[in-house]
């Protein structure tokens, strides 16, 4: 079960033959969902467009039957996004567009100019601080359960056309047929630590959960917990390439005495660092690494911010869920007893417990691939071509 409901069956020839453009912020690796979509669209049928900057990812696009149309970037200088919506609306036009998807970051007005003078549908993302005009389009893709909350608490009216979507994982990338051993070994090697020490790797640290990580390392290691008779452990904060390193975290952990068993490392592999890791922490609200982790079958605790049985939607736990379900555990916010309680609990996990979470978790994760999150986003497509839902 997940949180979006059943999305339905697309009927074959709902897409076949339709135009689709999607205007994106910039072709780079930000833009790998709307790639991923647009070969999904091609190979449903449909003439797949994504317009924007050049970028890295046009030529995958194009090899994925996608057409990648160049067009200036999003600005906030008012004669050039006058110039720029203009252009938007004649590119539609010229180009027979019968739906446009504006993504998050994007220019929603000018998207939303270009959709009614060519009298075509425009589905908009939405994400806490992006453009608010996403909510006069005729559909909105809403990425987190309490932004869409909040829109329609303040304008019930959306009710009829906002619908839960989510940034969908390359199960074919987090597998663990996929990841080479030499991966992890080389992220060991990276961290000075030999193949027996077990990782607490945290992935997606915000700054205001590192104090929590630190303080629960240093119970943990007042109870001997990274070395001892049964097992020597590390505590891991895995930076990705647009987290910068903290100095302030170093000196703290130095402070309470964890030099040695707090390590932080920039290392943009994740999936060698969840095969790798013992357990995974992860903040709520960050559902794909979330799902990253459950597919490569680690254990995960997700660090929730309200506290509220039902913040986290990405991970099966107690009390969601009975505890032979599980595919993780939750932390309250707080103090760090929580977090100390979910990974103790978890690497006592025995080899066959350990095997058995990790199936459910491979299983949990498919709800949230990059397959079903293309799926979700065509049936919205396809509910404006008179096909139900």
């Amino acid at each position: 079960m997940t949180p979006w409901g059943a999305e339905g069956e697309i009927e074959g020839q709902a897409l076949f033959g339709r135009t689709i453009l999607q205007v994106v912020p910039a072709l780079d690796a930000s833009a790998s969902a709307s790639v991923e979509l647009a070969a999904s669209l091609a190979d449903a049928g449909a003439r797949a467009l994504i317009a924007g900057p050049p970028g890295p990812l046009a030529s995958e696009l194009q090899a994925r039957g996608g057409v990648f149309i160049a067009f200036a970037e999003a600005t906030r200088i008012p004669w050039q996004a006058w110039r720029n919506r203009n252009r938007l609306a004649k590119l539609v036009l010229r180009e027979g567009v019968e739906l446009i998807h504006v993504r998050a970051g994007a220019d929603v007005p000018g998207a939303l100019q270009a959709a009614r003078q060519a009298h075509a549908p425009l589905v908009a993302d939405f994400e806490a601080g992006q453009d608010a005009a996403a909510l006069d389009a005729d559909s909105i893709l809403f990425y987190e359960r309490e932004d869409m909350e909040a829109a329609l608490a303040r304008r019930p009216a959306l009710a009829g056309k906002a619908f839960r979507g989510f940034h969908g994982v390359d199960l074919r990338a987090f597998s663990p047929e996929a990841v080479d051993p030499a991966r992890v070994r080389r992220l060991r090697e990276a961290l000075g630590v030999k193949a027996h020490v077990r990782l607490v790797v945290a992935l997606g640290l915000p700054a205001e959960r590192r104090q929590t990580f630190l303080a629960a390392a240093a119970q943990l290691k007042a109870k001997h917990f990274f070395a001892n008779d049964a097992q020597e452990a590390r505590f891991v904060w895995l930076r990705g390439e647009s987290e910068t390193a903290s100095p302030a975290f170093d000196a703290e952990a130095a402070r309470l005495g964890l030099d040695g068993v707090v390590l932080q490392i920039e290392w943009p592999d994740r999936a060698a660092a969840c095969l790798a890791a013992a357990v995974v922490i992860a903040p709520a609200g960050e559902s794909a690494l979330c799902a990253e982790a459950q597919a490569l079958g680690a254990p995960l605790v997700v660090m929730q911010v309200s506290g509220g049985a039902d913040e986290v939607e990405a991970v099966l736990a107690p009390p969601q869920v009975d505890p032979a379900s599980r595919t993780g555990w939750l932390a309250a916010p707080g103090p760090p007893a929580g977090l100390i309680r979910a990974v103790e609990e978890a690497l006592r996990l025995g080899a066959t417990a350990r095997e058995n979470l990790a199936h459910r978790a491979r299983a949990h994760a498919r709800n949230f691939s990059t397959e079903r999150m293309n799926a979700i986003a065509m049936a919205v497509y396809a509910r404006h071509f008179g096909v139900a839902e």
